[in-house]
C-alpha cells in the first residue's frame, strides 16, 4: 500500500470527515463531556474510498494519528480548540476478527477485533498522552508524545531549533510541567476467549488489554465485548534482561457489543423459518422435551420443566427501581445414580452461555468473583469474574450443590434472588450481574432419603432451607425398586452402550465422531412431516431465537387462574395452625412457568393453557416432596408437623407445672402429662433432651427438675 503516504493522511481525513461527519462532530462539541470521541464505521470508510480503508488495516497507527490530528483541527476551527477528541473506527470487516488463541506474529501492529469475554478489570489510572519539559538551564519547554504506557520518554537536548540553549541530557535537567502536560485515563483489561470458542479441556487463552481515554472503565468483568484494536508486543524479561521472546498486548481503539443478549449465536434465515415450523407444531412440547437429554430414559415431568427452564420467563423491571427476576431455578435432590449429573452437564452444553461446574471444586470465587493481586503491574487488587458471573443471560448448572461450604453458599443467596454479587474485598466495592438460571444437583446427607421420619426430605440434604426455599422447582429422585420401569430403564442403558462408538478409535481417527455426524446438526423430519427430536445446535438456536425477540406476558385467563390456584392453595392450608401451604413466593415462580411455556409457542400472549401446565408441573413436584398436605413451614423450620406440634404439647406442659409449683417442673409430672396427650415416654424424653440442647429448656436442680429458658 506504497501509494498513500503518511504525510497525505490528515488532508484525506480532514476531507473524509468534512464530506461526512461535520455534524457528528459539531454534536461532540456540544455533548462534551459525555461524548469524547467520534465513533465511525469501516463500511462507510469503504464506501467512500476501499483503497484507503484497506490501508488503515495494514497501518491503523498512521492513521489514527492522523485521524485524531484532523478531528482536533476541525474543532480548532469551529472554535473548540481547548477539547482533545479521539476517533474510534468500529464494525471492522469478517476476516480481520480474531479469537485470542488465533492471535500470530502476522497480527502484530494490523487492526484486528477480538471477540472475547472480560475476566478482570485494574483500576482506572491516568498517564501521560503528551508532556512538556522545561529545561532547568534556560528555561525552554519543549512537547513530547508518550506513545509507550511503559516508560517514560524524556528530551535528549534541549533543541536549538525552537528556541532552546541546545545543551545535552547530562548538562541539564528535564524538569516535568505536569499542569501544562496532558493525562488522560488508562486501564488494563483481561479479555478471555468466549467458552463456546473453547475447544474441550483446554485452559481459555487470555490478553492483556490496554483501554485509554473514555474507554477507561467501560468495562465490568463478565461483560462479553468485540474489541478493536491494535497489537504490539514488549520482551519478556529475565533476570533483568530483555529476551527475544515477547508477550502480546492489545491497545483497544474501540468497543462493541456489550452484552447484546445471545448475539454470539448467528441464525441464519433458514434457520429462522425452520424454528418458527417447529413452533406452529401441536406437538412441539414433547417434541422440546424429548430433546433434552435422549439418552437418559423417562424422568418426563423432570425433563418438561427444564424445558421450560432453557426458555425461561422474562426480567421485569418495575417503577420503584426493584427488578422481578425471569430466570427458573430448579433444584434436582435424588439418590445416588439417578442420572442427575447427566442431565445437568447435558443442560449446560444445550443452553445459550451454558456453565457447568462442580460444588466441591469451586470456591465462592469460582462461582461468584475473586479479588485477585495482579501480578503484571504493581500487585494491585483485581476483581475477576466467575463461573454464575460468565454465565450471565444463561444457564449455570452446579452439581454437588451441597457440598459447598458455607461461605460460598452465603454468597448464592443475592446470587440466585437479586441476581447479582455484590463484591467488598480488598478495597474493592462493586457488584456484578448474574442473571443465569440455576439448575443444582444434591443428595441426600445419610446415602439414601428417610421416607419414614421426622424430618422432611428438603432437610435430609445439606442445604439452609432459606437457600432451599429460593427455587422455583423442587424434584425428588427416588431410586425405588418397580420391576416394570427397572426393567425398561436397564434396557435403555444397555442398548444406548451398544449403540455408542469406541472413545479410542475415534480419537485415533480410525472411527467417525458420532457427535460431529452432518445429521446430527439439522432437524430431521418423520415419516409425518414433523420433528421427532432436535439436536442439540437446532435447539440451542431456538432457544436463543426465542429469548432474544419473544416477550410474553400473562393474559386475563392466565393471571385468574395462577391467582385461584394459590388463593385455594392458601385456604387449605395444613395440618397444624402454624402450617402455610404456599407463600407468596410461589406465585412468581408460578408465572416465570406460564411465561416460558408461551415463549416455546413464540408467543407473546401467556394463556390459560400456559398457566395450567405451570400449575400441573407445580402441583406434581409438590405432591412428590410432601404428599397432599404440602406444608411451607417444614421445608423452612426443617421439621415435620407432627414433631413441631409434640415440640408444642410438651413445651406447654412444661410452662402449665412450671406455673403451678412457682419455681420448676418435675420430669416425672411431664413424662406422664405427656403420655396423656398421646406422647410415647421414649419420644418425650427424647424431645426433652434436644430441647436442654438447644437451650430452650434447662434442668435447674439436678436432672429430673426442668425449667424454660
Amino acid at each position: 500500500m506504497a501509494s498513500i503516504q503518511e504525510f497525505d493522511l490528515p488532508a484525506r481525513w480532514t476531507s473524509l470527515l468534512q464530506d461526512t461527519f461535520s455534524e457528528a462532530i459539531h454534536n461532540i462539541a456540544r455533548m462534551w463531556p459525555e461524548e469524547q470521541s467520534l465513533k465511525v464505521s469501516y463500511r462507510i470508510i469503504e464506501g467512500y474510498d476501499p483503497e484507503f480503508a484497506q490501508d488503515i488495516l495494514a497501518n491503523p497507527e498512521h492513521h489514527f494519528r492522523a485521524a485524531n490530528q484532523a478531528l482536533q483541527q476541525f474543532l480548532l476551527d469551529a472554535g473548540e480548540g481547548n477539547k482533545v477528541p479521539f476517533l474510534r473506527i468500529e464494525h471492522l470487516p469478517s476476516d480481520q476478527v480474531r479469537t485470542v488463541s488465533q492471535l500470530r506474529a502476522d497480527d502484530i501492529g494490523m487492526m484486528i477485533a477480538v471477540d472475547a469475554v472480560t475476566t478482570k478489570i485494574s483500576g482506572v489510572r491516568p498517564r501521560l498522552y503528551m508532556a512538556v519539559f522545561e529545561c532547568a538551564a534556560c528555561g525552554h519547554t519543549m512537547e513530547i508524545n508518550q506513545p509507550n504506557e511503559q516508560e517514560l520518554i524524556e528530551p535528549l537536548e534541549c533543541s536549538q531549533i525552537d528556541g532552546g540553549c541546545g545543551r545535552p541530557k547530562r548538562q541539564t535537567r528535564f524538569m516535568l510541567q505536569q499542569h501544562l502536560s496532558q493525562l488522560i485515563n488508562s486501564q488494563f483489561i483481561e479479555l478471555q476467549e468466549l467458552p463456546e470458542q473453547v475447544k474441550g479441556g483446554i485452559q481459555p487463552e487470555r490478553i492483556i488489554c490496554i483501554g485509554e481515554q473514555d474507554l477507561a472503565g467501560q468495562l465490568n468483568p463478565g461483560d462479553r465485548v468485540k474489541a478493536n484494536g491494535v497489537l504490539f508486543i514488549r520482551s519478556q524479561r529475565k533476570g533483568g534482561k530483555d529476551t527475544p521472546v515477547f508477550d502480546i498486548f492489545l491497545r483497544i481503539h474501540s468497543l462493541e457489543r456489550q452484552n447484546v443478549p445471545l448475539e454470539e449465536i448467528i441464525i441464519t434465515e433458514e434457520e429462522e423459518n425452520e424454528i418458527k415450523e417447529i413452533a406452529r407444531q401441536d406437538n412441539v412440547y414433547d417434541v422440546l422435551t424429548a430433546s433434552i437429554a435422549p439418552s437418559i430414559f423417562g424422568l418426563q415431568r423432570i425433563k418438561e420443566s427444564l424445558m421450560l427452564q432453557l426458555f425461561g420467563g422474562e426480567a421485569q423491571l418495575n417503577e420503584d427501581g426493584t427488578r422481578n427476576r425471569g430466570d427458573i431455578h430448579i433444584l434436582l435432590m435424588g439418590d445416588p445414580g439417578v442420572a442427575k449429573s447427566q442431565l445437568l452437564s447435558y443442560m449446560s452444553t444445550i443452553s445459550p452461555r451454558g456453565r457447568f461446574t462442580s460444588g466441591q471444586s469451586a470456591s465462592a470465587a469460582g462461582l461468584t468473583a475473586a479479588a485477585v493481586q495482579d501480578a503484571t503491574a504493581d500487585g494491585r487488587w483485581t476483581l475477576e469474574a466467575g463461573a454464575l458471573v460468565l454465565a450471565d443471560l444463561g444457564l449455570a448448572a452446579i452439581d454437588e450443590f451441597d457440598k459447598m461450604n458455607a461461605g460460598d453458599r452465603s454468597s448464592m443467596h443475592e446470587a440466585m434472588e437479586q441476581q447479582k454479587i455484590s463484591i467488598s474485598k480488598a478495597g474493592i466495592n462493586a457488584s456484578l450481574r448474574t442473571r443465569c438460571a440455576i439448575l443444582a444437583a444434591a443428595n441426600p446427607k445419610e446415602g439414601r432419603f428417610q421416607p419414614v421420619s421426622d424430618v422432611p426430605f428438603t432437610s435430609q440434604i445439606n442445604l439452609a432451607p432459606p437457600l432451599v426455599s429460593r427455587f422455583d422447582v423442587i424434584w425428588l429422585m427416588t431410586d425405588d425398586a418397580d420391576e416394570k420401569k427397572d426393567a425398561q430403564i436397564a434396557s435403555h442403558i444397555v442398548n444406548t452402550r451398544l449403540k455408542g462408538s469406541s472413545e479410542l478409535l475415534v480419537n485415533e481417527g480410525s472411527m467417525p465422531d458420532p457427535t460431529k455426524n452432518q445429521k446430527g446438526k439439522k432437524a430431521t423430519r418423520n415419516a409425518g412431516g414433523g420433528y421427532d427430536i432436535l439436536p442439540k445446535e437446532v435447539l440451542r438456536k431456538y432457544v436463543a431465537y426465542a429469548k432474544r425477540t419473544v416477550r410474553p406476558k400473562l393474559n386475563d385467563d392466565a393471571r385468574k387462574a395462577v391467582v385461584d390456584f394459590y388463593v385455594q392453595t392458601r385456604k387449605s392450608g395444613g395440618e397444624a395452625t402454624d402450617s402455610v401451604a404456599i407463600t407468596a413466593r410461589a406465585l412468581e415462580g408460578l408465572s416465570r412457568l406460564a411465561e416460558a411455556s408461551a415463549r416455546i409457542r413464540l408467543d407473546e400472549d401467556v394463556n390459560l393453557e400456559d398457566a395450567q401446565r405451570a400449575i400441573r408441573l407445580t402441583k406434581t413436584w409438590r405432591f412428590e416432596l410432601m404428599g397432599e398436605n404440602f406444608d411451607e413451614t417444614s421445608v423452612h423450620s426443617g421439621k415435620k408437623t407432627a414433631a413441631r406440634n409434640q415440640e408444642r404439647t410438651i413445651h406447654d406442659i412444661v410452662s402449665t407445672l412450671q406455673n403451678q409449683s412457682g419455681t420448676y417442673a418435675t420430669l416425672i409430672d411431664v413424662l406422664n402429662d405427656a403420655e396423656r396427650s398421646g406422647i410415647s415416654r421414649a419420644k418425650a424424653e427424647d424431645i426433652i433432651e434436644k430441647m436442654c440442647r438447644d437451650g430452650r429448656m434447662m434442668r435447674p436442680s439436678g436432672y429430673q427438675t426442668l425449667q424454660l429458658v
